[in-house]
């Protein structure tokens, strides 16, 4: 019945029709109760009929009428009629503010691209107005930074006085009729109207020592803060364990610290052979742990954390870092480099260094950084501005503990024993670490990096199945050896314990066949 051709009709007529019985039934209950239970019945209807889902509209008119079918069965009038009104401004006004968020986090949007991108689509620029607007992209582009600005600013219009208030949700009004017009979306006009007046009731009772939404700001804002001191409480207890006997190595170096740890054979004798391991963008000594166990078994593997990582605090470059690690050590033979992301390019500083050039003849790229791809990322303005809200995103998480409560990336694409899983998911949402992901990925040199790289007299690129092309042209520029790990992604071919011990295999057969 839902697939049938007429059925979008049939539910509009019935809605329609609730519709107007519900502006006629003031004072009703019964009937409020009624009509509204339809609309919304309606609406949730159309909602499993339609592949595509449902627009801000749709979800706004849904959320009045369920408030008012829900709020109606409250005996007491005036506490029910407080209560519903409280509940849409609150939806309202959230639902302004995170839509702004959320095309904060959107390139296309802070870059003011999206409005004109939109109108060059045939479901939403075939009008008049969008045709209009595209002749002048510069207006778009005030347009589309300008809906980001005030969305995520509108919970201000609480704080303005109330003449003020009124001429700003005249704008908002103002704002939802140029985008029926532009776009051909007359629902946005009734579904965002039907809220306003609940934000102008909230308006006009403001100073109401007890209200809904106060209860809910500070339920929400003790539930964050709760977030955020739990999450801070095991980032120090992640950090504490590095510092114990059982954590990582440190060695003063250049005035700051160097943070290292150093993976034997069980028998305790130090291999001639030492396999470095070079961390990914933002990533922990604890990323390696799967390659660094099977490779120990023969060999003698290091990791260390580069500059502003971790417990390193010496600005010394890459190079230094390593070779006062193996002096530290002890380490005087043939060096192995293993890298991964953009461990590949922090490589490029120092193997082809005189204090490495005749130790480092064996280079293994696991889904590196091609340098080439690199500079266009961060001198294009969209791609540039991906990353750094990708990274204030992580930073939010970070900061309010949502990582703790949500699932993220990090944990989808690793799988450690729980103690390494522990300190590798909080060093990743460590705010000073991923501030320093974003200083790094911005001041790492790419100039020759290629060439250094290319020069390694043997080089193996390991692929991950998400980038396989990526990396398969890069192993050609490099005139590599290259394998695939099927099946994995960036994190998980050294995240997950099965791509892991098939990267180790690759490493510890490149090493023993040449």
């Amino acid at each position: 019945m839902l697939d049938h051709p007429r059925t979008p009709r049939v539910l509009a007529g019935v809605t329609l029709a609730a519709s107007a019985g519900l502006a006629l039934a003031r004072g009703n209950r019964k009937a409020q109760i009624a009509a509204a239970t339809v609309i919304g019945t309606c609406n949730r209807l159309s909602e499993i009929r339609t592949p595509y889902g449902r627009d801000g509209a749709d979800q706004m008119t849904a959320v009045v009428t369920q408030y008012r079918a829900l709020t109606a069965l409250i005996p007491d009038q005036r506490f029910s009629d407080d209560l519903f009104l409280r509940a849409v401004n609150f939806q309202a006004a959230l639902s302004y503010a995170v839509s702004g968020v959320s095309k904060a986090f959107g390139s296309s949007w802070v870059q003011g691209d999206a409005l004109i991108e939109v109108l060059r689509t045939e479901a939403y620029g075939s009008g008049p107005a969008a045709a209009l607007l595209r002749r002048h992209p510069k207006l778009c582009r005030a347009l589309t930074i300008g809906t980001v600005a005030w969305e995520t600013a509108f919970p201000l219009v609480y704080l303005l006085p109330r003449e003020q208030a009124s001429h700003a949700l005249s704008a908002v009004k103002a704002f939802h009729a140029g985008v029926a017009a532009a776009m051909e979306l007359p629902r946005f006009v009734w579904g965002f109207f039907g809220a306003h007046g609940a934000v102008g009731y909230v308006l006009d009772t403001r100073g109401t020592p007890r209200t809904f939404e106060k209860a809910v700001v500070g339920i929400a804002g003790g539930v964050v803060l709760a977030s955020a001191l739990i999450a801070r409480e095991k980032r120090l207890t992640a950090r504490e364990r590095r510092l114990g006997p059982k954590g990582s190595a440190r060695l003063r170096h250049a005035g700051g610290d160097v943070e290292y740890r150093v993976d034997r054979p069980g028998d305790g004798a130090a291999s001639r052979t030492v396999i470095v391991l070079e961390c990914g963008l933002g990533q922990s000594l604890e990323s390696w742990e799967w390659v660094a166990e099977g490779l120990a078994r023969h060999h003698t593997v290091v990791r260390y954390h580069r500059s502003g990582y971790g417990l390193t605090t010496s600005r010394a470059a890459s190079g230094d870092l390593l070779a006062a690690v193996l002096d530290e050590i002890g380490a005087e033979g043939e060096v192995v480099v293993v890298t991964h992301s953009i461990g590949s390019l922090s490589a490029a500083s120092y193997v082809r260094d005189p204090r490495f050039a005749d130790r480092v003849d064996k280079l293994v790229v696991v889904d590196g950084t091609d340098p080439a791809l690199l500079d266009e990322d961060r001198t294009d303005r969209r791609r540039f501005g991906t990353f750094l809200q990708a990274q204030l995103y992580t930073l939010l998480a970070a900061v309010t503990g949502i990582y703790e409560w949500a699932p993220n990336a990090v944990e989808r694409q690793a799988g450690y024993t729980p103690d390494t899983q522990f300190g590798h998911v909080q060093f990743v949402f460590s705010p000073r670490n991923v501030v320093n992901s974003v200083r790094e990925y911005r001041a790492v040199r790419t100039e020759g990096a290629l060439s250094r790289l290319g020069a390694v007299p043997s080089v193996l690129v390991v692929a991950s199945d998400e980038f396989a092309d990526q990396q398969a042209a890069l192993a050609e520029k490099l005139g590599a050896k290259y394998e695939v790990v099927h099946g994995s992604a960036h994190r998980s071919i050294i995240g997950h314990r099965h791509h892991a011990e098939k990267v180790e295999d690759a490493v510890r057969r490149f090493v023993d066949a040449c």
